[in-house]
């Protein structure tokens, strides 16, 4: 049986398929417009590869679907989400319980209007309540909040508006109100994080909803497709769709590539890595030490604050489809970005903007005739139209100086990144560090951004062009549950919450059709300091080694984790003879050639750059006075040479 891993990304939508004599790696374009097309194109295209007749014989073949993607991330983003209502306590209107104006200004206009937040009195009765739903609805008002101060650690008020709520609006008419409760979405004593939380929640619902339950409908319905659709989560777990919060997978795609990282970094022995995700639409970058990822106490989602913890990963605008501009003597690229339609000016398909891809064309790092396995051609004169007009005219340089300067700012600004990375995870000097690249574009700036950070060795991955869905192949489904302790009687408190946290996995579970007592649990407690302490097993046997370790928690923590069968990933397939490099010229650099070697010819090889590896699905670039050894999976060692 298959298991199929896919990452819908913004330009690019990758498909893992494990489970047969070798891996299959499949990258379609992505269809923002619906991205259940580009799932299901990618679908059809590993049914073809694995040799199927038709779709739904492929599917018979398999036993589950991890789907993870930049749904939410987009909408939050974009700020392209529905128009909410949000009810709190009075005299919390205008600053939703933040204490600093600047926390309320990153949802104020942008998820929630000023006049759609309305104040509500302790002591308000039925029809007040009532008459105020009434007035955010005549607003236009089709989805509500309810978050009210101190509703931790007794939501009971909140639950009492969404009774009526639903009692005056029930489900059954056309008319119904859905209605969220802060205190069920985020079980903290911080009113503003608990409202944030759940306002983010209601923003990115309907769009990603939509498109989950329309693709299980396809597989279910269409196809009679009778395995697993699990949904990628940001703690690099999956779920089934019905037990899943919106606000689970933002960012899930990208930090599925960290937990990859993390894996691999943990199994190779390597202390210090630092991660670069670059795509066609963005940037990102994270660190792991010592095999784990490095994590914050205070996050936030695309600039809004959330006091809970969250892995660092940066991000910027900047991918293969980055628009490049001439202003004031230099380049710029992004933030605005091609995508996948219309497209680099290269694609031919109604494009006119040059993009990094176009540059790189133009220098020779990517083959026009090569790109996508050969499925489309590129057209370099396009590329060299698109350059000369909008940076090569304006700083008079000739088509390939001009593309050579678009790359050297593309390295610039993925080095801003990694050092703003590096010091927002505590880490501000890059040296000791392995990078390592992946994305469709990451390897081909891997060599370039070391010699900009000083790092000497760098990690590239046969798999690295479908990083995240790898990452997204070794997951389990995977629960957290989270519950601040106020009591000052922490011993009777923990114990009674831990039993609340271990009978709501137990639940979830069981709701998903898996049998709780193969869960694995993990308990941890936090305390004001951030000092932690874990133990695993039942509440019963593990909370007095977590009281005894650490008597004044804050935090209790609970993670379930189900484990999933992994597929296994065998090496990929290699050719036995010793390669031959053929030359590939830069079409707009007279006189410069690149060496071009087959990725199957090198298992096994050393190399001296500069030269490119052309894997059919990914192209690596290697840059002068770096080393590249190529291993028995196809993985890539890159290291400076010395001198």
């Amino acid at each position: 049986m298959f298991n199929v891993d896919i990452d819908t990304g913004g330009t690019m939508t990758d498909t893992l398929v494990s489970g047969g004599p070798r891996p299959l790696l499949i990258k379609v374009e992505s269809t923002p417009h619906d991205v259940t097309v580009s799932f299901v194109q990618s679908l059809q295209a590993a049914a073809t590869l694995a040799g199927a007749e038709s779709l739904a014989q492929f599917l018979d073949q398999v036993a589950l679907i991890r789907w993870s993607s930049t749904i939410t991330s987009n909408v939050l983003a974009q700020r392209s989400g529905p128009k909410l209502g949000l009810i709190v306590s009075a005299g919390h209107e205008a600053d939703l319980y933040a204490d600093d104006p600047r926390h309320t200004a990153q949802v104020v206009p942008s998820l929630v209007r000023r006049e759609h937040t309305v104040g509500l009195a302790a002591n308000a009765d039925r029809a007040v309540i009532v008459a105020t739903l009434k007035g955010l609805i005549d607003q236009g008002i089709r989805r509500v909040n309810v978050s009210l101060a101190g509703a931790f650690p007794d939501g009971a008020r909140e639950q009492e508006v969404l009774k009526i709520i639903g009692e005056q609006f029930p489900d059954h008419f056309l008319g119904s109100v859905p209605a969220l409760a802060g205190s069920d979405m985020l079980m903290r004593p911080d009113d503003m994080s608990r409202t944030f939380f759940a306002l983010i929640n209601a923003y990115v619902h309907n769009s990603l909803a939509n498109s989950l339950f329309k693709a299980e409908d396809l597989l279910k319905i269409d196809y009679r497709w009778k395995g697993d659709l699990l949904v990628g989560h940001l703690n690099g777990g999956v779920a089934r769709i019905g037990k899943t919060k919106a606000v689970d997978t933002i960012e899930s795609g990208p930090l599925f590539g960290t937990h990859a990282s993390a894996f691999l970094a943990a199994s190779q022995q390597l202390p210090k890595v630092l991660a670069l995700d670059i795509g066609g639409t963005t940037a990102k970058a994270s660190v792991v030490i010592d095999g784990r990822i490095e994590m914050r106490p205070d996050g936030h989602f695309f600039g809004i604050p959330v006091r809970m913890p969250m892995p660092v990963l940066r991000s910027i605008a900047l991918g293969g489809g980055s628009v490049a501009r001439a202003a004031e003597g230099a380049v710029t690229l992004g933030p605005d970005s091609m995508g996948a339609a219309p497209g680099p000016a290269c694609y031919k398909l109604g494009g006119s903007n040059a993009t990094l891809t176009d540059a790189l064309v133009a220098l020779g790092v990517i083959s026009p005739l090569g790109f996508l396995e050969g499925r489309r051609v590129l057209d370099v004169a396009a590329a060299a139209g698109a350059i000369t007009r909008q940076v090569g005219t304006p700083m008079a340089l000739a088509p390939g100086p001009a593309a050579q300067q678009i790359m050297n700012c593309a390295v610039e600004m993925m080095a801003g990144l990694a050092r703003d990375t590096l010091a927002e995870a505590g880490h501000p000097e890059p040296a000791g560090f392995v990078l390592f690249a992946y994305g469709g574009n990451g390897p081909l700036f891997a060599t370039e951004l070391a010699d900009q950070l000083g790092i000497q060795e760098v990690r590239l991955f046969a798999l690295g062009t479908v990083f995240s869905a790898y990452g997204s192949a070794i997951a389990d489904v995977l629960h957290v549950y989270e519950r601040a302790l106020v009591s000052a009687d922490a011993a009777n408190e923990i114990h009674g919450a831990a039993a609340l946290l271990q009978a709501q996995a137990w639940r979830d579970l069981l709701g998903e059709g898996f049998e709780p007592q193969r869960a694995q649990l993990e308990w941890d407690v936090e305390d004001a300091t951030g000092a932690r302490a874990s133990a695993t097993g039942e509440s019963s046997t593990s909370v007095p080694a977590l009281l005894a370790s650490l008597p004044k928690p804050v935090i209790l923590r609970l993670t379930a984790r189900f484990p999933i069968p992994k597929q296994p990933l065998p090496e990929q397939a290699s050719a036995a003879h010793i390669p031959v490099a053929s030359l590939r010229a830069s079409p707009l650099v007279p006189g410069g050639e690149l060496p071009v070697y087959t990725h199957a010819t090198l298992f096994g090889q050393q190399l001296s750059g500069p030269l490119v590896v052309d894997g059919g699905t990914f192209t690596w670039y290697i840059g002068p006075r770096w080393q590249v050894t190529i291993d028995g999976r196809g993985d890539a060692c890159v290291t400076r040479m010395k001198g």
